[in-house]
């Protein structure tokens, strides 16, 4: 196929006349010579003609329907739909551009020649069709009528018949463009049509403590603004925004019942005292953390839109539900949305129970739950601040302000108390975790953060929902090897055998 390639051409006279009126010259009664307008199909049509061979179009243009002439003052432009029995061959089109004098200067072509394959009306109804596309989209009531057309696409060069299925969510405002095989019901494409925006908005890099290097100064003073807070906050790029105005996109819908932020012009700057400053540091922090693990080789893992509660509860705590798949923050003490390390430690989870579902249902395993939600809170932490160390090997800084003001810096927990198993197990998830989220950190240190979390995520495909330290020490092993050929199994092992566990 041969795409916006441009033609010089020496129009003959003949040619011309083609493109003119039957009577190309009249005489007025003063006997004056009127030019007759150009047709500017007929222009087209006869340059297409002339191309068949070039482009494998039918020397009669029967599958090309015209769908529309433009004019302006500098010239036309006539666009033809590629037709399958007469229905619309989605999304092949070709247009040519004429000159203001009816000279054809250029051919854009999506046209597919010599089509094969099934040129049936298929077995499925339109109801069918719109059907299988609302269930496969899980859109529960429309905002308007749904379209639904028959034609046909293209698959490995065989013209396919489809239902092309339209519809516009009444609840999420997704605009989604279906694709149905209408042989055998089968999704065949599948995409929102919103357009993404690109937004702007004030947070947090990743808590005021450890962007600033000290606590002192720092207090939560029940969510007040003070000079020393506001001088932390850092403009940052919002991706993936679907466009409704609201902090909701690809990976992220951020939500409060009280106070659900929006912006026609896709700005999203507040200070810390207001509602709306959690959202935007659960929007831009969770979908960072997506793109981070899709930067790493993954596109499988977590790759959707979670739902997060900003807010959602008064306790100074926060989680992640595996029954509904969505996050909730509390504003106990410090808000819990104000941390990115606490962002990123719940996002851990939902990214556990998405790789293994219903993962940590013994001890160890919920241990390496909380320490695998460390290690992510302590290395974003650290990416966010480096060159600085101020921090390094604690999580959640700002948020225990409330609880652990006496650290420097005080730490929700910290990746480097040597805890060992046997002899520090202590039989709670939070406390046993420590020693999980030590080993990872040190591989971090050691590997390099991106080589060891891609080892780290890789290695979570092969654990069961009851899998426990061993079993996750031989899985880390083993995703080094299909990565890295083994290039890192000394440096594994002495890691884990430091930490009482056994990667054999």
């Amino acid at each position: 196929m041969k795409n916006r390639k441009t033609f010089v051409t020496a129009v003959t006279t003949a040619i011309m006349l083609t493109m003119l009126a039957p009577q190309a010259m009249a005489e007025t009664a003063q006997g004056a010579a009127v030019v007759a307008t150009v047709d500017m199909k007929s222009a087209a049509d006869s340059f297409l003609q002339q191309s068949a061979g070039e482009y494998g179009f039918k020397s009669d243009l029967s599958d090309l329907k015209h769908v529309s002439t433009t004019d302006t003052k500098a010239g036309s432009y006539v666009r033809y739909q590629q037709t399958v029995d007469g229905a619309d061959l989605f999304y092949h089109q070709v247009t040519v551009t004429l000159d203001s004098a009816g000279t054809p200067l250029l051919i854009t072509s999506d046209y597919v020649p010599n089509l094969t394959g099934s040129k049936s009306k298929g077995r499925l109804s339109a109801n069918e069709a719109e059907g299988k596309a609302l269930g496969h989209n899980k859109v529960k009531k429309t905002k308007e009528l749904v379209s639904r057309v028959f034609g046909y696409t293209v698959e490995n060069g065989v013209a396919v018949p489809v239902y092309k299925v339209t519809a516009l969510d009444a609840d999420t405002h997704s605009n989604w463009e279906t694709f149905i095989n209408a042989d055998n019901g089968q999704i065949v494409k599948n995409k929102d049509l919103n357009q993404k925006a690109s937004g702007t908005g004030q947070v947090f890099l990743p808590n005021p403590i450890a962007s600033a290097g000290t606590k002192v100064g720092f207090a939560d003073n029940n969510n007040a603004d003070s000079a020393a807070l506001t001088g932390q906050l850092k403009t940052v790029t919002l991706l993936g925004l679907d466009g409704s105005g609201y902090l909701k996109g690809d990976y992220v819908y951020a939500k409060q019942s009280s106070a659900n932020s929006y912006s026609a012009t896709y700005t999203y700057n507040y200070t810390r005292s207001s509602k709306h400053f959690e959202n935007v540091m659960v929007y831009y922090h969770i979908d960072s953390l997506q793109r981070y693990i899709q930067s790493l080789g993954f596109t499988n893992i977590n790759n959707r839109q979670i739902l997060v509660n900003v807010n959602g509860t008064t306790a100074d705590n926060s989680f992640y539900s595996p029954s509904n798949k969505q996050l909730t923050f509390g504003t106990g003490g410090v808000d819990d949305a104000e941390d990115a390390g606490i962002i990123a430690h719940e996002y851990g989870h939902s990214i556990q129970d998405n790789q293994v579902p219903g993962f940590g249902s013994t001890l160890q395993g919920g241990a390496m739950g909380e320490g695998f939600g460390d290690y992510l809170g302590a290395i974003w932490e650290d990416k966010l601040i480096a060159p600085s160390t101020y921090g390094n090997a604690c999580v959640g800084e700002w948020d225990a302000m409330s609880y652990n003001s006496g650290g420097n810096p005080p730490c929700l927990r910290r990746l480097d108390n040597n805890k060992v198993m046997p002899g520090s197990w202590y039989g709670e998830v939070h406390e046993d975790g420590e020693i999980w989220s030590q080993g990872l950190y040190e591989m971090g240190k050691q590997l390099g953060v991106d080589t060891a979390t891609k080892i780290i995520l890789q290695s979570h495909f092969s654990l069961t929902s009851s899998s426990g330290f061993n079993a996750g020490a031989k899985a880390i092993k083993t995703a080094d090897q299909l990565l890295n050929g083994g290039a890192n199994a000394a440096v594994i092992d002495a890691i884990w055998a430091a930490r009482g566990i056994s990667t054999l």
